[in-house]
Formats: structure tokens, sequence, C-alpha cells
């Protein structure tokens, strides 16, 4: 007698061999890939124009203040890439501001550019005369002088002599040299040229004393 075995519903008689699941290549980062290559070949080519492009122009290698002649050795080559809104003042012309007054103050790492060397000041001015003033402590603030700071001169007493009385005139200051050995420093100071010759009497006898005014005044 022979039994025959019916196969279960829902059961493969064999086993079916499984396959790896195709992977499918993204269009998407295909199309990413390709643009980071196109971006990374365009910028080898533009740190090649931009080496190319750099020109010499002339730097601030110390500080110079306002009012100062600006030196050879105030002035260093650098190499900077022109920008629209920056004109560098080229190299082979830092001497168009060797020995000039300078406009403004310039720092360390500054670029100097023509409109710089166009607006040099002149000291003193149109209408202005320039004096010194010499000071021993107590006739200035112990505060150091800026250049362009505002000031007061007004009257100081002479020892052994009474203070002349006249009224304050507004100046600004120049440059400031350091104290000799009598503690006695010059204080280069701009003021109206009405003022300028009696200020270089009082000052040259000790009879002006300097106070200190804010910049926005």
């Amino acid at each position: 007698m022979t039994t025959r075995v019916q196969p279960l519903r829902g059961v493969p008689a064999a086993p079916v061999p499984l396959r790896p699941p195709r992977r499918r290549r993204s269009k998407l980062l295909v199309l990413l890939g390709v643009l980071l290559s196109a971006l990374s070949a365009a910028g080898i080519v533009w740190i090649f124009h931009a080496t190319d492009d750099a020109v010499a122009a002339v730097g601030v290698a110390r500080t110079v203040r306002y009012g100062e002649v600006i030196t050879a050795e105030a002035l260093r080559e650098v190499q900077v890439r022109p920008d629209p809104g920056v004109r560098p003042l080229p190299w082979e012309r830092r001497f168009d501001v060797v020995g000039r007054t300078s406009p403004t103050d310039l720092q360390p790492g500054e670029i100097v550019t023509p409109d710089a060397v166009a607006d040099s000041a002149m000291v003193p001015g149109t209408g202005q005369q320039l004096i010194g003033v010499p000071v021993k402590p107590g006739q200035l603030p112990a505060a150091p002088l800026q250049p362009r700071q505002p000031i007061l001169l007004v009257p100081a007493g002479v020892a052994g002599a009474g203070a002349e009385s006249w009224p304050p005139v507004r100046g600004a200051v120049i440059s400031v040299t350091e104290r000799d050995a009598s503690s006695t420093q010059v204080v280069d100071v701009v003021v109206p040229d009405a003022n300028g010759v009696q200020l270089a009497s009082r000052a040259s006898s000790g009879g002006v004393a300097i106070v200190v005014l804010p910049k926005d005044r």
C-alpha cells in the first residue's frame, strides 16, 4: 500500500535561493558629486588667479601719529590683491608719502592708499600758527596727550610772580616730546594765528598751562 503525501499549501516544495538586493545609485548623489568636483576645480583656478593678481603695495610698519612726518622706516612692502573698494598705493610710489605729514593716525598692518597721500595735512593750516609750549608736571594732565586732542591754553602761575590774566585760547595738540632732565616736555600746538605770537611769548616763560577738552567739542 502506497501512501501519498500532499504538499502543504503555501509552502514551496524546494528552497528558493535568495538574491542580494540590487543597489540603486541615487541620481541626486551623482549630481552632488559632479557639483562638488566643479566647485573644487573653480576654487583652484580662483586661487591661482588671486596669486597672480597680487601686487606690491605700501603698508604701515609702525605707528605714525597725526601731524608726524612719515619716514621710510614707517613703511613696508606688502602683497595685496586689488579690491574695487580699496586702491592700494603701489610700492614703487612709496616716496610719494615719505617726508610728508601724516593726515591721520597710521597703524601697523594698514594699507596706504592714494587718497591718503592726496589728503596729507598741512600743519599749520590756513589761519593757524604752530607754537611749542614747554610744560612741567602740574601744567598739564598726567594722562598722555593724543594728536588732534582739543585743548585750552590758560594762564599758569610763574614762581615768584603772579599769574598773568588773559582769556583762554583753544588749540589742538600736534605732538609731544619726551621729558628732559628738568622734567620739561614741549607740546606742539596749533592755535588761531591771531593768538600765536602772544602765546609763544607767554609759553617761553612757562606761563601757559594746558586743559584737555573732549574730542567731540
